[in-house]
């Protein structure tokens, strides 16, 4: 409880500084009454501040993990680990269903068939290169190796072209389609294509 001195209320505050001021008031008697109304409040409001700084700071709680926690968040971390892992194999098979191993390596027919096209767009206009006949409807079979390659030794070409220079200049066309690399036996393709001739120029006068 606090003692009044002078008609001043003391406060008691606990902390040992204040605790001896106050005894030297007491045994000092009024004598002291200048110091006891000059100290005391000063004191007294440092005490108040700091107790209401005290009082007002933000009051921080840790919540310490248990073994149980910690399991769970394990056991988090590995199912989405497992997921994540489970999704890229997912992604894996699917490219692997686009692009099989009999996929790659089978004969393309379509590439070649583009292909082939183009050659013959060239040998059609054989005739404008040789300046003679025969003209007509052209028949030619063309044998692709593995290896995407036309085999020129089993390329053959109808009559009344074969032998001919229109005939050769075909030949030459066809037998130099390139396809893709496949597995398993060579393929033959059998080609039909047509050698107009061409318009005459008018002789010069």
């Amino acid at each position: 409880a606090g003692r009044s001195f002078g008609g001043r209320p003391a406060v008691s505050t606990g902390v040992p500084g204040l605790l001896e001021a106050s005894k030297r008031v007491e045994g000092e008697g009024l004598g002291s009454h200048t110091d006891l109304e000059i100290g005391c409040p000063m004191r007294t409001a440092i005490l108040v501040v700091t107790v209401w700084a005290i009082g007002c700071a933000p009051t921080y709680t840790q919540h310490a993990k248990t073994p149980d926690d910690i399991l769970a968040e394990q056991e988090a971390l590995g199912a989405k680990q497992v997921k994540s892992e489970k999704e890229s194999e997912d992604e894996v098979d699917v490219e692997d269903q686009m692009n099989t191993p009999d996929q790659q390596e089978r004969f393309d027919e379509r590439y070649t068939d583009l292909e082939i096209k183009r050659a013959v767009r060239s040998a059609e206009t054989c005739p404008g290169v040789s300046d003679q006949g025969p003209y007509g409807e052209v028949k030619v079979s063309v044998t692709f190796n593995n290896d995407g390659h036309v085999d020129a030794d089993k390329s053959s070409v109808n009559a009344p072209f074969a032998g001919t220079a229109n005939g050769e200049c075909v030949l030459r066309a066809l037998n130099a389609i390139i396809t893709k690399n496949f597995v398993g036996q060579p393929v033959t393709k059998e080609i039909s294509l047509t050698l107009s001739e061409p318009e005459k120029k008018p002789e010069k006068k």
